[in-house]
């Protein structure tokens, strides 16, 4: 407990020397609410940050296209805020992006719908206000017949499970729009605990949660955390993943990542990195913290994907508090 309040204090000690490696920054940037004017204000805030300190440019490349990966799993108590979506769709619109390139997505069509993502009905157009929103899990089928898009592992889905339409269980399906359809994508997910990952955040959002078939880790703890590590280093995933954005609108203590409104908590704060393992690790703190202040055991030690983050010739990027430069930004 002494160690890890020691990192989030570390953490929290910003560097006099601007980062031009995107992974080594991370910026923070407060709320003055959760309104759509309280987003749109902080969002523009945050991406000329990011694009002035790291070089790196939101715009339109070749393709002219870009994806924003929601977390909506947990249904609409625990989903990507609407706002925070509104928010960035019209900062890359400003950046040049036509309304029909910015692509919203995620992995199942039934969350997306539950979160109010998608209408009601499939025959109603597939856009969220007037956005197009792309459900992997309606393309898996397709996707399936290319190699480069089959994420195989010996994992097995629990007994009782639908059969899928590839006929091997041991398969997943990648995102094919966000390995070769887009310039660039963001991730934008929620935080939870989970007993699969430890914490659930920017690393599930970009792997487990960013595939069809992977809900058969989450009953296995030890191959959860080497295949999320796994699919976030897919270099033509990784190489287009130019940056993550987690909203502490809502995030979770206990019980995730299913929504348990009684472990929720709310902070006016916006974290931004292209690193997904410090968004992770600083979640983790803010989980931990909670959970200390609520008398629940905190989550220790270490889960293992922050080792396995940075293990091998994986190279997530770090959460070494001395190697990263937090900006923090005050409320617009």
């Amino acid at each position: 407990m002494r160690m890890l309040a020691l990192i989030a204090l570390s953490v929290g000690i910003a560097s006099a020397q601007a980062a031009t490696d995107p992974k080594l920054l991370v910026i923070e940037q407060k709320l003055g609410g959760f309104s759509d004017k309280d987003y749109a204000a902080a969002v523009e805030r945050t991406l000329g940050e990011f694009e002035s300190r790291t070089g790196v440019g939101l715009r339109p490349a070749e393709l002219r296209r870009c994806g924003l990966k929601l977390s909506s799993e947990s249904g609409a108590g625990l989903a990507t805020p609407k706002p925070l979506v509104r928010a960035i769709t019209a900062a890359l619109m400003r950046r040049g992006f036509a309304q029909n390139a910015i692509t919203i997505c995620d992995a199942k069509a039934d969350s997306l719908r539950e979160a109010g993502f998608l209408p009601p009905l499939s025959t109603q157009s597939q856009t969220f206000e007037g956005f197009p929103v792309a459900a992997w899990d309606t393309f898996a089928a397709d996707w399936a017949k290319e190699s480069q898009l089959r994420y195989e592992n010996q994992v097995l889905p629990r007994p009782g499970t639908q059969a899928v339409a590839w006929d091997d269980a041991r398969v997943s399906v990648l995102p094919k729009t966000l390995i070769d359809g887009v310039d660039f994508w963001i991730n934008l997910p929620v935080l939870t605990d989970s007993k699969s990952l430890g914490v659930h955040g920017a690393m599930a959002s970009a792997s487990l949660g960013n595939m069809a078939n992977s809900e058969r880790f989450l009953d296995n703890p030890f191959n959860a955390y080497k295949a999320a590590v796994e699919v976030c280093a897919i270099p033509k995933l990784a190489k287009r993943n130019v940056l993550t954005i987690l909203s502490l609108e809502r995030y979770q203590l206990l019980g995730g990542p299913d929504f348990d409104a009684s472990w929720s908590r709310s902070e006016k704060t916006l974290l931004s990195s292209a690193n997904p393992v410090i968004i992770d690790f600083i979640g983790l703190q803010k989980i931990n913290a909670g959970r200390a202040a609520s008398g629940i055991e905190i989550i220790y030690p270490e889960p293992p994907i922050f080792t396995g983050a940075n293990a091998g010739e994986i190279r997530l990027g770090s959460c070494r508090p001395a190697d990263i430069t937090l900006v923090r930004l005050p409320a617009p």
